[in-house]
């Protein structure tokens, strides 16, 4: 409470110093810092002073400290020029390279709560099984209740729909891949290229401000990025979009490209999160994308909940520690061009 106080009046200052108490007696204060920042992504306030922010970067540890340095000048002066030296720097590491790079695209495509008048098209989702968990099944009534028109996929009806608006080849290539998480990634691409709508997992409930976002959001792309933590990744759990938006087509594109061309890599970086942030990053700028903050997102809009199949192989996470993957890869596939 203390902490949110002193970040709501913007007493940084004030704020360091609590924070350095706390760590003199043993806290763990290291997650505050973007936490903070996040929180003022999302509020609603006129001006933020990001540059009074700095003092608390030292709060932060490993590389996170110059990340955060460079995050709060590029969102001082609207730039994403600091980030991109980080990205840039092959002698800082490659983690701190690749969070530097999920910064910039989102400071490349921050947006506001979107207030057009074009209405999203609908809702859809996607299960593989065509039986889902009593869990998943509730969460869909949710977005059932809220939505106009709601879609529901399995992997039936996810393959016929390729094939009739993309061919048999494409729904022969969409049979053979490997795992639920994946065939869920590049199906949402085709379905959002085709037709457009809102793609939501699952494994998610929405929040007040949906039906406002269906009536108001179906103009360009809508994603979200994680700006509560350093690892400010692009996901692709919520996207919005109209239909034969360019960047949706660029994207699935990419997807496909990824996928034939595998080199090890995990599906966060084939068709998930890593791959939307490469690509988001490489093309800043070029596509009208409006990246949402991860406060907004999670309080108005859409949270996920911790379904119990997370916990077995069909959670890619797990399927793949059990393979041996691990994110070496997929980082230097990200850094190879820049």
């Amino acid at each position: 409470m203390r902490i949110d106080h002193l970040r709501g009046k913007q007493k940084f200052s004030a704020l360091d110093r609590y924070l350095q108490r706390l760590s003199e007696k043993g806290f763990d204060v290291a997650g505050v810092p973007f936490r903070l920042v996040d929180d003022l992504l999302s509020a609603e306030v006129e001006t933020v002073d990001f540059q009074a922010l700095l003092p608390i970067a030292r709060h932060t540890v490993g590389g996170q400290p110059r990340l955060l340095t460079a995050l709060l000048g590029d969102l001082s002066d609207g730039s994403y020029d600091r980030l991109k030296r980080i990205v840039s720097d092959a002698d800082a590491h490659s983690m701190t390279r690749f969070e530097a790079m999920g910064w910039a695209a989102y400071s490349g495509h921050r947006a506001e709560f979107p207030a057009t008048e074009n209405s999203v098209m609908d809702v859809f989702q996607f299960w593989d099984h065509s039986m889902p968990p009593k869990e998943i099944l509730d969460a869909k009534q949710l977005w059932v209740s809220r939505a106009e028109e709601h879609v529901w996929y399995d992997d039936q009806s996810a393959r016929d729909f390729i094939r009739e608006g993309f061919g048999d080849a494409a729904a022969k290539a969409y049979s053979e891949l490997w795992h639920p998480a994946l065939k869920s990634d590049v199906f949402r691409l085709y379905r959002l290229a085709k037709c457009g709508g809102l793609y939501c997992d699952a494994d998610s409930k929405p929040e007040y401000r949906i039906p406002e976002f269906l009536r108001c959001g179906g103009e360009r792309v809508w994603a979200s990025s994680m700006t509560n933590v350093p690892n400010c990744v692009v996901n692709n759990w919520f996207v919005a979009a109209r239909p034969c938006h360019p960047f949706i087509e660029a994207m699935l594109e990419q997807v496909l490209r990824n996928i034939r061309d595998i080199d090890s890599r995990g599906i966060f970086w084939l068709s998930g999160p890593g791959s939307f942030t490469t690509f988001l990053y490489q093309n800043i700028g070029k596509y009208d994308v409006g990246l949402l903050p991860q406060s907004c997102l999670k309080s108005e809009l859409f949270r996920q909940f911790d379904a119990d199949y997370k916990h077995t192989e069909q959670n890619w996470r797990v399927y793949e520690h059990k393979l041996g993957l691990d994110n070496d890869s997929g980082l230097t596939w990200a850094l190879r061009n820049v």
